[in-house]
């Protein structure tokens, strides 16, 4: 729903290229989502589905979110990055956004997460570099006169989103290896923070393209 109301949102308004490459970025995590269902399906199956990947390091899909949350976490950094007007910072943050994806796949490569659980690195970090690029983000907003029409600047709406889901989540990332049916007090939190957490997410995206889609030009 958040990339269809995206998608909507970028036909009616003339956007920015990075705001065009943020609702790419939407349809990329659906497909994502619907690509990794095998490893469910498997599961629940019994692996009447899926059999090919059973007792095989691919019958989880952390693989598949291992990969993407590095780049996740770069294009939001950088989506962040291209209205912070500082040459210093820019620099900086664009020196470790390269940094953050390099590092994050040699973690991948020389640790044993890649297949087990979520990458610690890409998570914490990835969140750390987030939320710094956010407030950075908020403290030129203070200076600007954008304050007077904030209501109408999506990507306001797309960092409250956000910040709330990724301090929410993140948490949980740490312990993701726990993630296994005798452990039933983790599951049902992790089930529930991320249900509660992608509604509040996806729903925080769908108000900002909808409010912001009745401007006739992009703020």
């Amino acid at each position: 729903m958040a990339a269809i109301a995206g998608s909507y949102y970028i036909r009616k308004v003339p956007s920015l290229i990075i705001t065009k490459y943020f609702v790419y970025l939407l349809w990329v995590t659906f497909f994502i989502e619907i690509f990794s269902l095998y490893a469910v399906i498997g599961y629940y199956s019994d692996y009447r589905y899926f059999s090919f990947v059973e007792n095989t390091n691919f019958s989880n899909n952390y693989w598949v979110y291992n990969i993407f949350f590095i780049l996740s976490f770069a294009f939001y950094i950088y989506f962040f990055r291209f209205f912070i007007k500082g040459n210093m910072i820019r620099q900086i943050l664009k020196y470790a956004i390269v940094a953050y994806i390099i590092l994050g796949f040699i973690y991948l490569v020389f640790s044993d997460v890649f297949f087990k659980g979520t990458s610690h690195f890409t998570s914490i970090t990835g969140t750390l570099l987030l939320l710094s690029t956010i407030f950075i983000f908020y403290f030129e907003l203070l200076r600007s006169d954008v304050l007077l029409n904030l209501k109408r600047f999506l990507p306001i709406y797309i960092s409250v989103g956000a910040l709330i889901f990724h301090l929410c989540v993140t948490p949980l990332d740490i312990f993701s290896e726990y993630f296994q049916s005798e452990n039933r007090s983790y599951v049902q939190l992790r089930i529930k923070v991320l249900l509660y957490g992608n509604i509040f997410l996806y729903s925080t995206y769908i108000l900002g393209f909808i409010i912001c889609s009745r401007r006739k030009k992009s703020y």
